[in-house]
């Protein structure tokens, strides 16, 4: 007679860490991004640029306190590792004209020259703090800004107009928001009550930190459990957020584009937090450049999107 498996009990996901607990977790973004460039004028054709580009950010996670309201932990910078790539193909021609090219390891790279890459290497050995819900919700953000002194500090950036707009820039790159969105990666929002296999939750996530004005929302599905982990099927839909615009130094974007989110995230439950993951992000649309020097009228640019972002905990 054939052995019956008996369903797992269902469980109630929460932060369980504990003061002193420590675990390090490497996060891979491999991305493509394909635009369709209109014609600049007369004699320069219409055209496609293609970035590519791979980011792993190696970290470590220290809970530093724990009281009724939750759990506060502290990132730190270990690694940072990044290839960067652009191309670009004219309407009419066989072959692409490469463009800008970045190649970034912390570990190898001591002494880089790239502003970009300089704002990377500050990052080594700093980070911030963050105090989390037990269903691991963002309630705070700790030392953020103290953070990005440090980035500017170490970029040397003048106190001039260009200056201020840099530091823009980089405050929309590398602050609150943006970290918070990297930290949904490691800590989805966990529902109320118990969930056993074959539960569901739903929960809207902004994607603004993530350099574009979108929302997602994304249905959690329990699609197994044993004594130890809950496997999570995601699945999520990505719009646009209406009236919401990008300024990036002197242009001004807005964006009119739509896509899914899947994938699996895998949570441990003797902690609560996410053991590994990987989710596949696909967008389509267009991005609109409403403001620029010497622009006059409104451009409108189609553009694909391909994500896949991973996550493994030591």
């Amino acid at each position: 007679m054939a052995a019956q498996c008996t369903p797992a009990e269902p469980v109630e996901l929460r932060v369980n860490l504990k003061k002193g607990d420590k675990y390090v977790q490497t996060m891979t973004t491999e991305q493509k991004v394909v635009q369709s460039l209109p014609q600049m004028g007369p004699g320069v054709p219409a055209g496609k640029q293609t970035q590519t580009s791979t980011v792993t950010i190696t970290y470590t996670i220290e809970c530093t306190d724990v009281d009724e309201e939750g759990t506060t932990i502290k990132l730190t910078y270990d690694r940072i590792q990044v290839e960067k790539e652009q191309s670009t193909a004219m309407d009419g021609s066989k072959s692409e004209s490469p463009g800008r090219k970045t190649v970034y390891d912390s570990q190898k790279d001591e002494n880089p020259t790239d502003p970009e890459t300089i704002a990377y290497s500050v990052m080594i050995g700093n980070g911030f703090s963050v105090k989390l819900s037990p269903r691991a919700e963002v309630l705070d953000m700790l030392g953020v800004e103290e953070f990005l002194n440090r980035v500017y500090s170490g970029l040397k950036i003048p106190d001039t107009a260009e200056g201020r707009e840099v530091k823009k820039m980089l405050h929309e790159q590398f602050g609150a928001n943006t970290m918070k969105h990297m930290l949904s990666r490691s800590y989805l929002p966990y529902p109320e009550g118990k969930v056993a296999e074959g539960d569901s939750w739903k929960d809207t996530m902004d994607l603004g930190g993530a350099g574009f004005p979108l929302k997602v929302e994304n249905t959690y599905t329990v699609d197994d459990l044993d004594s130890s982990e809950a496997v999570l099927m995601t699945e999520g839909k990505i719009t646009s957020i209406e009236g919401q615009t990008m300024k990036i130094m002197s242009m001004e974007l807005a964006y009119d584009i739509q896509g899914k989110q899947t994938g699996e995230q895998v949570i441990g439950l003797d902690k609560g937090v996410v053991v590994r993951s990987e989710l596949k992000r696909t967008l389509k649309g267009e991005t609109k450049v409403i403001s620029m020097p010497q622009l006059s009228e409104e451009m409108v640019i189609p553009m694909e999107v391909e994500t896949t972002i991973t996550l493994e905990t030591e």
